[in-house]
């Protein structure tokens, strides 16, 4: 019995052993994934401090941003960069402009001491034109990506602070500034022309041209002034429909005068018959006055309608049919002087000598000659205005540079990167 009883203890002895030693091994393999993750952890924290963000770019997507907006690090960039006027027109867009910077994530600031900030603002011209502020979305880059939401603990927010339509239109304006002194010069052009507009103009028509100038002088002024209103854009359309159905009636007009020919009613000579062809003639030079007021108020038109976002395809079709219209006014000189010069060669009469038959047809061949060099003139001023603009969309399309100083919170300076 005393045998069986401490073999008894003895196996408990056992037991008991194996359990304290399984519960050590338990233990050892809990604590050995903790340590794993402590090392595996640490790379990850060193990534995420290398890809901190650097730039906000706005745009539909980030590979064609309309708004680049990143810390300026070089001090001499700023330095050597062309002054801007924050007096000038465009001072309210800056306003906004400085103000959409000072509210940016601190993780984009760059600054020396004293509170100093250099920022950069690049604006894509002819993604601004193109788009119309709608579906732009706000992203936070790194280098090379978009940085993971993750990351941007202080950028949470950050489609509420960065309002894209609002930015767009800052942007527009900006761009918009470089083409308002261009338009001036024409818009003053066709002031001064309509002040000497032809007869045949009346008065209905001569209103809706005077009408449709003094509507794009309000529609400048708006532009200047930071402003892309709705219903201007709108009206454009009126204008152009009113300035497309003179323009269509002069030349139909101008093409009827020149087939319609003199009548030879005199019974002796050919004097009556030279003065009638050389007043149809001069008739013809104003008609060809106003068909190319009429065409160079559309092309300012068309030229403040660029400026507005939006309907790409519309412009271009615009832009194309202006260009057809030029082309057919310069079709009306032969077409004149085919007609006219017809007409000289049947100035005769028995009564008059040969010399005298020669000099009147010469004068009037002259005349006539000058009448389609004038009418030429025209449709070249037209296609000349419509290649400067031309040019002045392209070279203005290359991004705009813009960098703003921030000396204690507050702007103290605005400069321009000229190309």
């Amino acid at each position: 019995m005393q045998i069986a009883w401490a073999g008894l203890v003895a196996l408990l002895g056992i037991l008991a052993l194996l359990a304290i030693m399984l519960l050590i091994i338990s233990r050892k393999r809990n604590k050995r994934p903790i340590a794993q993750v402590s090392v595996v952890s640490q790379p990850k924290v060193n990534t995420l401090e290398e890809e901190l963000p650097k730039r906000i770019v706005i745009g539909a997507n980030p590979d064609q941003p309309v708004v680049t907006i990143e810390a300026l690090s070089s001090t001499r960039d700023y330095e050597i960069a062309t002054p801007l006027d924050t007096q000038n027109s465009i001072s309210t867009s800056i306003g906004r402009l400085s103000q959409l910077c000072q509210s940016l994530p601190s993780l984009l600031v760059v600054g020396e001491a004293g509170g100093k900030r250099l920022m950069e603002v690049v604006i894509n011209g002819d993604l601004v034109r193109a788009a119309d502020g709608n579906g732009l979305r706000a992203f936070m880059m790194t280098s090379n990506r978009i940085t993971q939401n993750a990351r941007l603990y202080e950028a949470s927010n950050l489609q509420n602070m960065v309002n894209a339509v609002a930015i767009w239109q800052i942007a527009s304006v900006v761009v918009a500034q470089k083409h308002l002194a261009d338009i001036s010069i024409k818009l003053d052009e066709i002031k001064g022309g309509i002040q000497a507009i032809s007869q045949f103009l009346d008065n209905q028509r001569k209103s809706r041209i005077r009408a449709t100038c003094a509507y794009l002088e309000e529609v400048y002024q708006a532009i200047q002034g930071g402003d892309f209103p709705d219903a201007a854009r709108n009206q454009l359309e009126v204008c152009e429909r009113d300035l497309l159905e003179i323009q269509e009636h002069l030349m139909t007009e101008y093409r009827q005068k020149a087939d319609m020919r003199v009548k030879h009613v005199e019974m002796f000579g050919t004097e009556s018959l030279t003065t009638d062809i050389a007043n149809k003639l001069h008739e013809l030079e104003l008609l060809a006055d106003d068909i190319g007021l009429c065409l160079k108020t559309r092309i300012a038109a068309w030229h403040v309608l660029s400026l507005f976002p939006g309907d790409s395809q519309l412009k271009s079709a615009r832009r194309i049919n202006i260009q057809e219209s030029v082309v057919s006014i310069q079709s009306l000189g032969p077409y004149c002087e085919e007609k006219i010069k017809g007409e000289i060669s049947e100035v005769y009469s028995f009564w008059n000598r040969e010399s005298t038959l020669v000099e009147r047809r010469n004068s009037l061949t002259s005349k006539c000659d000058s009448t389609v060099q004038a009418l030429t003139q025209k449709a070249q001023q037209c296609h000349n205005a419509m290649k400067q603009i031309d040019q002045l969309m392209l070279a203005n399309d290359r991004p705009t540079r813009i960098l703003l100083h921030f000396e204690n919170g507050a702007l103290a300076g605005v400069r321009q990167v000229l190309a």
